[in-house]
């Protein structure tokens, strides 16, 4: 613990430089992503009556996991459709990059694969897979 006195500056120093870059390491991505998912719901809470914005988180986390678990259902169902050897290629040629794909608000993803919205969707429709929200889409 750090004692400050009454006429001493206080001086911070901070390091960026990662050993690997973030855009090579998955680990580090699925990191970064978690923290702006935290930071997300944390400043939402900070603008409402606490008690309020923990319902409307809690309400949103479970909208969010039951998305994410309909998306996984859906991808898995259009992959059956092709042959074992070609799935994974052919989803990519129909519907994109899995990863692209995940990175897209919800509101496009349940568009794209013809998921049909659960009550309540406007809660998570600007999220995206991970919970992050998006303004745009490219």
């Amino acid at each position: 613990m750090m004692t400050t006195r009454k006429n001493s500056t206080k001086i911070v120093l901070t390091e960026s430089s990662l050993l690997v870059p973030q855009v090579k390491s998955t680990r580090l991505t699925l990191l970064a992503k978690q923290e702006s998912k935290t930071q997300c719901f944390e400043k939402s809470r900070d603008l409402t009556d606490e008690n309020a914005t923990i319902e409307l988180a809690e309400e949103i986390s479970v909208l969010l996991k039951n998305a994410v678990l309909t998306i996984n259902r859906r991808i898995d169902e259009i992959k059956k459709h092709y042959s074992p050897g070609k799935q994974n290629m052919l989803f990519t040629i129909r519907y994109g990059d899995l990863e692209k794909l995940k990175q897209r608000r919800l509101k496009e993803i349940f568009e794209l694969l013809d998921i049909e919205k659960p009550a309540k969707f406007n809660l998570i429709a600007e999220l995206n897979y991970f919970g992050v929200k998006v303004s745009y889409t490219d």
